[in-house]
Formats: structure tokens, C-alpha cells, sequence
């Protein structure tokens, strides 16, 4: 589990996360699409639907699950689980 960032907006049900800075010679934690977000109690809610900006400091969105209140997260920290392509091994 690595930390996402910190909620900013929520907008068309979808919330915008200011992403960790780099810092320290640090590479700066960039979910893929799809990554399961979840809260400082490890509950899941929601997943990574897109990433933008600058990749040293990116905004990411968030699209909760249908029983999760976005707005309750609003200022909070959340995090981000990386899972393999629907759980399964890939070959190409």
C-alpha cells in the first residue's frame, strides 16, 4: 500500500487527488488506471480512473463505489493498492 494523496475536489462524482510530490531523489507513487484506492482504514472505496499534470506532482481521479460518500473524503489522505490485470498473469 503506498499513499495516493490528498483529496481536493469532488467533481461529477469523482474525486481529484493532488498525487505526493517527488522529493528527495524519491520517484513520486503514480497509480495505474484501475489501482484500488482505499482509506487510512484500509476500506476500499473506489478505484484510479484517470491521472494528469505534471508527473513530479500529478492530480489523479477517483471514482468511488456506488456506496461510498465521496464527499466525506474530501481533505483526507487515501492510498492505493496495485493489482495485476484482473488477477491473472499476463504474457504477451
Amino acid at each position: 500500500m503506498r499513499r495516493l494523496g490528498t483529496t481536493h475536489h469532488l467533481v461529477q462524482k469523482k474525486l481529484i487527488v493532488r498525487g505526493e510530490p517527488t522529493s528527495g531523489g524519491k520517484k513520486a507513487a503514480i497509480p495505474r488506471i484501475n489501482s484500488v484506492v482505499v482509506d487510512h482504514k484500509k476500506v476500499g472505496m473506489g478505484r484510479v480512473f484517470d491521472v494528469f499534470g505534471p508527473t513530479d506532482h500529478p492530480y489523479i481521479v477517483v471514482k468511488p463505489y456506488r456506496n461510498v460518500d465521496a464527499a466525506a473524503h474530501l481533505g483526507k489522505k487515501l492510498y492505493f493498492e496495485e493489482r495485476g490485470f484482473g488477477g491473472r498473469n499476463r504474457k504477451d
